[in-house]
């Protein structure tokens, strides 16, 4: 994939407005298996039960103190791209629009196609269960696309490794992975920020060996370290899916909770279908509007 070919061919023009009909957007609803999320991203021992089968698999916890630091410092870079991301540029155009509730805006950076979505849940007791659901990334079943995860290193409570699997339900011949370091953190009272950035991960798959240059958070791009992955990952022909930036800010206001998403993924083409990435930005959606129905109080 060439970088610089793609963004001379995609200039930061202005694109025509879409709106999604409520009929569209009701596809993709209709798609959700309403469910309790298996477990979270981070450990909550406030939630914590009994069922030995909502468990999480225990990670690997990293005790290298060089390899600690290091992802401190890109988690760190990732939440301030985040935040830069979040603000409302010229360079966003409304790309999508639901029933003026819920506005999609895209730009591109660099070579990076980059979704910011704004939603307001006017349900304020709801905050603490509204981060845990966004930090829920074990979803099996979004709208086209089944998903499962887990953590595969710990730096802190705080500060993990996840590896996802992903299969696109219109093309199940499509299955892709990607690794990611992932935060979790409270800034405030009142503000929860959850960053999502691929770093260079070997995991030792022998059949696609390309590398991604993450275009937003720089700091990624040294971070290398080892995964010893399942069998399959080292011998099967699965898609690599690499985050540049992805996250949330939840911020809880005196009538309602804003929620500003940002989204930015690639994936390998050259064993994926075309438009695979416009599937993730669609469920994406998905789950925002969900969550909005959900805990919206009526």
């Amino acid at each position: 994939m060439n970088n610089n070919a793609l963004a001379a061919e995609h200039s930061p023009k202005k694109t025509k407005t879409r709106f999604l009909s409520k009929k569209k957007i009701s596809n993709y609803i209709r798609n959700l298996i309403s469910r309790t999320p298996i477990y979270t991203l981070f450990a909550n021992p406030d939630n914590n039960n009994n069922n030995n089968n909502n468990k999480q698999p225990i990670p690997f916890v990293c005790t290298k103190r060089s390899e600690i630091k290091k992802a401190e410092n890109v988690m760190e870079e990732a939440i301030e791209r985040l935040k830069e991301h979040a603000i409302h540029s010229n360079d966003y155009n409304l790309h999508y629009c639901y029933a003026n509730e819920i506005d999609i805006y895209r730009k591109r950076h660099k070579y990076v196609i980059v979704d910011k979505i704004d939603i307001e849940i006017n349900n304020t007791d709801k905050y603490e269960e509204i981060i845990d659901t966004l930090s829920n990334f074990n979803n099996n079943l979004y709208s086209f696309v089944t998903v499962k995860g887990k953590v595969v290193r710990e730096y802190n409570p705080n500060l993990v490794m996840i590896q996802q699997h992903f299969t696109d339900m219109s093309d199940p011949s499509f299955k892709g992975y990607l690794y990611a370091l992932a935060v979790k953190r409270k800034v405030s009272e009142d503000t929860t920020i959850i960053a999502l950035t691929s770093p260079n991960v070997n995991d030792h798959n022998y059949v696609d060996k390309n590398l991604f240059k993450n275009a937003i958070v720089e700091s990624a791009n040294s971070f290398v370290t080892d995964v010893d992955p399942e069998d399959y990952i080292r011998k099967r022909d699965l898609s690599k899916m690499f985050v540049h930036l992805s996250g949330y800010i939840i911020q809880k206001k005196s009538k309602s909770i804003q929620i500003t998403s940002i989204n930015a993924i690639e994936v390998d083409y050259r064993n994926a279908p075309k438009l695979i990435e416009e599937s993730f930005r669609g469920d994406k959606l998905t789950i925002l509007i969900n969550l909005k129905n959900k805990y919206s109080m009526k």
